[in-house]
């Protein structure tokens, strides 16, 4: 394995080291191994924990040096693991976006993106004023946003000093031009030679629900669109390769986007190959960490969701990576989420050292074949790109719009019914700040923006109305937990019920364990709660919940009463002695929030 670390020399440096730093430990044959997690299962079938990914291929936990399938040859086109730290900088005037750039340099940023909100910010003494105390050579500079045509950009660009020796690029899809124009801006680009001149971005597609597999597919349809249409212009296929900038998001899912970059990598060679592309002309590869997952309400817990994100992208070989900030401004001061942004990038590299050395991964048996598994899926659906006319035509017909929506229909089923778990919002929510509860409007219309492929929004939102109804009308729709029999079993339960129902906004009045008596009743309704979760933890939990229901009917008509748990064989009868619905996991979490708030009179 190269690692881009320098071994020494026998003749330098001796020592007495084992040929094995493991020998005392016996090699584990895969057999063995899984003999023993049978066994520690007590019962449960082993295929529980083999994990059946978004993209269609099973993966199981653990892979062994018995692996038939070799590693793929993936190209290290990079001497060290290092990467560019890229900020994003909206420019709505040339001087306040030019220091908000020189202020980013002290977070060890190595490039800018300026997102462009007016083709008029490009004229020459703008740009000159944008870039005024950067040294050119030696920060990379980004364009992105509402840009005036690439050719004309290019042709301004050089007559700013020093800006030929810059290597950062243009952020934006090439528009449809004619082979003249097309041949004129390589014509600008050759002058520019580390400058990168088109992009292929990937990141609409991931935001309307694209998986991992998709996503390296529809990259490397991009990057086929794109040399087919300037070859077609004459230009060199070695020049348009090293001309492409590819963007990709990087997930929460670690080790699915840790081994993405490496299998389009490996699938870019091929693709290089067929045009006629050496090796060496290798895209240039940005991660944006996901904004698809990113939560307004529990704005911490995102660094910890970008800090796995970025150690994705570092690990997988990226060249730039850009981490978002992990708060829009709303819950915490913009100069602290810079701040606590930036320190992510600096940790990983200063502290971590993840620069050190070039593909860690490679060789480990898991990674291996999940990069395996990832570039044998991508390349069935890139030959399905290919074959409606590649990536433009297949979008005209909607041919990727019907392929991600049908891997975002499984992935919401998968949220909504919280198999898959959101920390702070579909799982363990955390009352607001008071700057939220401030901001409670604003907040209100950033979450209802949101692309529609966004994983938090419809949870949050619903938290939202719920809280916005409480300070509206001074209440808060709230529910009593009624434990009864097996304590393990019913405190269970409640703990289900209570994370349940605070994913709405819902307030819990109170728990308890009661018996079947009089005066447990005038317990459970002090609070004049509006609804009363029943967690009967008996062998036939039936009869007891049917007997309390019933009696809480009469004592408050109107009262909704729900029981934790799937329904028995004599659900008709309960839902006939006052149970309203039954709450338990795999049930729609989103429809059943709704319908409660709907019940309690949240509008």
């Amino acid at each position: 394995m190269n690692t881009g670390l320098n071994k020494p020399s026998s003749k330098s440096r001796k020592h007495n080291l084992p040929d094995s730093l493991f020998h005392e430990f016996p090699a584990v044959s895969r057999e063995d191994w899984k003999k023993k997690v049978i066994a520690e299962l007590k019962g449960t079938p082993y295929e529980s924990i083999v994990w059946q990914t978004p993209d269609g291929f099973t993966l199981e936990p653990w892979y062994s040096h018995e692996e038939e399938t070799r590693p793929l040859d993936i190209p290290l086109y990079k001497p060290s693991n290092s990467w560019k730290n890229c900020r994003q900088i909206t420019v709505f005037d040339s001087e306040s976006a030019n220091q908000a750039a020189l202020n980013s340099f002290a977070l060890d940023t190595a490039a800018i993106e300026f997102l462009i909100t007016d083709p008029a910010l490009c004229t020459p003494e703008n740009l000159i004023r944008l870039f005024t105390g950067i040294k050119l050579s030696a920060a990379a500079v980004y364009f992105s946003g509402n840009l005036p045509p690439a050719a004309e950009l290019l042709k301004t660009l050089l007559t700013i000093p020093g800006f030929t020796d810059n290597c950062g690029g243009l952020l934006v899809e090439p528009a449809s031009a004619s082979t003249v124009q097309d041949t004129e801006l390589f014509a600008y680009g050759a002058s520019l030679s580390d400058f990168r001149l088109l992009t292929v971005d990937t990141i609409p597609w991931h935001d309307k629900g694209s998986t991992a597999v998709q996503e390296i597919a529809l990259a490397l349809a991009g990057v086929s669109d794109c040399l087919d249409r300037y070859l077609q212009a004459g230009i060199p296929a070695d020049t348009v390769a090293s001309a492409i900038t590819i963007i990709l998001p990087v997930g929460s899912s670690h080790f699915t986007e840790l081994a993405k970059p490496r299998a389009l990598r490996y699938l870019l060679g091929h693709l290089l190959k067929a045009y006629g592309a050496s090796a060496t002309s290798l895209p240039a590869l940005f991660a944006r960490t996901s904004e698809r997952n990113r939560s307004l309400l529990d704005p911490y817990t995102n660094v910890l969701r970008q800090t796995t994100e970025a150690v994705s992208a570092v690990l997988g070989g990226y060249d730039t990576l850009q981490i978002g900030a992990f708060d829009t401004g709303l819950s915490v001061s913009p100069d602290i989420a810079e701040r606590i942004t930036a320190n992510i990038h600096l940790i990983l590299k200063e502290e971590a050292s993840l620069d050190r050395v070039v593909d860690p991964t490679q060789g480990s048996h898991y990674i291996e074949t999940l990069t395996r598994n990832l570039a044998e899926s991508a390349w069935i659906i890139f030959k399905e790109i290919e074959a409606q006319g590649g990536s433009a035509e297949a979008t005209k017909s909607g041919f990727i719009q019907a392929m991600i929506s049908d891997a975002e229909t499984k992935r919401r089923k998968s949220l909504d019914n919280r198999k898959k778990t959101l920390i702070g919002v579909n799982r363990y929510p955390w009352p607001l700040t008071p700057e939220q509860l401030e901001n409670m409007e604003k907040l209100k219309g950033r979450v209802s923006t949101t692309p529609e492929g966004n994983e938090t929004a419809g949870y949050e939102l619903l938290r939202l109305k719920t809280l916005a109804f409480s300070q509206k009308s001074g209440r808060t729709p709230s529910l009593f937990i009624w434990m009864l029999g097996d304590p393990a079993v019913s405190f269970r339960q409640a703990a289900f019920a209570e994370d349940f129902f605070k994913c709405g906004g819902f307030e819990i009045a109170g728990r308890s364990a009661l018996p079947v008596e009089e005066s447990s009743y005038s317990t459970a309704l002090q609070s004049k709660p509006d609804i009363i979760v029943l967690c009967v933890a008996e062998k036939d939990p039936a009869p007891a919940a049917a007997s309390i229901a019933s009696r809480l009917r009469t004592l408050q008509p109107g009262l909704i009463t729900v029981m934790a748990g799937k329904p028995p064989k004599e659900h008709d009868q309960l839902l006939d002695a006052g149970i309203d619905s039954f709450i338990y996991t795999g049930v729609n979490v989103l429809d059943m929030l709704t319908s409660f708030q709907h019940k309690t009179g949240v509008k």
